[in-house]
């Protein structure tokens, strides 16, 4: 082969190379809006949420549930301006785990402090749903916080 040739082929593989990695690093990158879309289009839907802190025994001390359309609304809003990029990581504070029923598609949403998110939607789903998820533009945990103080 000539060298120029050689040249050629190596500026399409650098190419595919490329394509690929911004691929992925598009890929990486969402929001909660846009992975949840389907899922909670609209508040109004939601019966209940209930959360749970995990990382100690179970007892009712370590859950709520919510019924209150504004706190519901209050909750999900503070999650849908979330962006998120993906991750390997895997955080090690505080967990919470947070149901939310849907009408007839309930899914979960763990969330780790400081900023570590995985959303389980209880069905088949996109590949996107076994990733973990910083938040990148931060999260205001007071929110959940505030319902564990109420009691």
């Amino acid at each position: 082969m000539s060298d120029r040739s050689w040249r050629v082929f190596f500026v399409v593989v650098a190419l595919i190379v490329l394509t690929g990695v911004v691929y992925s690093l598009i890929q990486s990158s969402t929001s909660f809006k846009e992975l949840m879309s389907d899922q909670v289009y609209d508040t109004e839907k939601i019966s209940y949420i209930r959360i749970e802190k995990m990382g100690s025994p179970y007892d009712d001390e370590n859950s709520v549930e919510i019924t209150d359309p504004a706190t519901i609304d209050r909750i999900i809003n503070g999650f849908s301006n979330a962006k998120l990029w993906r991750t390997e990581n895997y955080a090690r504070g505080m967990m919470y785990s947070i149901w939310v029923n849907v009408e007839y598609t309930p899914f979960s949403i763990y969330y780790t402090e400081p900023d570590i998110i995985r959303i389980n939607p209880n069905r088949g789903g996109h590949k996107k749903y076994s990733w973990n998820y910083r938040i990148t533009n931060g999260y205001d945990k007071s929110i959940i916080e505030d319902l564990f103080k109420e009691e």
